[in-house]
C-alpha cells in the first residue's frame, strides 16, 4: 500500500479553476452593477432635467403678459430643438407643441443623452389654469 502525502498536480489545478471561475463571476457581477447603477443615475439626471423644464414653463405662464402672448400666437408657435441647460452637460432637449388650440396646448419635453438614451414627458397646458 503506497501511502500519499499531499496533494497532487491535479488536485491543485482543479482547485484554482474554481477559486479563479468564482472571481470571474464576481467581477462580471460588479461590472453589471456599475453599468445599471450608471444608467440610473444617468434616467434620474433627465426626469430632474425634465422637471425643472416643466416648472419653467410654469413659471412663464403664471405672468399674465406672457399667458396671454401665448395664447395670441398659438398658430405661430415653433418647436425648440437640441437646446442645453447649464448643470446638465450632455443632455440635449427638444420642446415640441402638439395639439395646440385656443383652449389648451400639449408640451412634448423630450431629453436625449448618452448613446441615443431618450425621455419624452409631456405637459397639458390649459387656457383656464395650469
Amino acid at each position: 500500500m503506497k501511502n500519499n502525502k499531499g496533494q497532487s498536480l491535479i488536485e491543485v489545478i482543479f482547485s484554482m479553476g474554481v477559486v479563479i471561475l468564482v472571481l470571474v463571476g464576481v467581477v462580471m457581477l460588479m461590472v453589471v452593477t456599475a453599468k445599471a447603477k450608471r444608467i440610473a443615475s444617468e434616467r434620474q439626471k433627465a426626469i430632474e432635467l425634465s422637471q425643472l423644464l416643466i416648472e419653467d414653463k410654469v413659471n412663464y405662464f403664471k405672468d399674465e403678459n406672457n399667458m396671454l402672448s401665448f395664447w395670441n400666437n398659438i398658430s405661430g408657435l415653433t418647436n425648440e430643438s437640441n437646446r442645453t441647460r447649464n448643470g446638465f452637460p450632455g443632455y440635449l432637449y427638444d420642446v415640441n407643441y402638439d395639439n395646440c388650440n385656443s383652449n389648451s396646448c400639449n408640451i412634448i419635453f423630450a431629453i436625449k443623452w448618452g448613446d441615443s438614451q431618450t425621455l419624452s414627458v409631456e405637459r397639458l397646458f390649459s387656457r383656464e389654469g395650469l
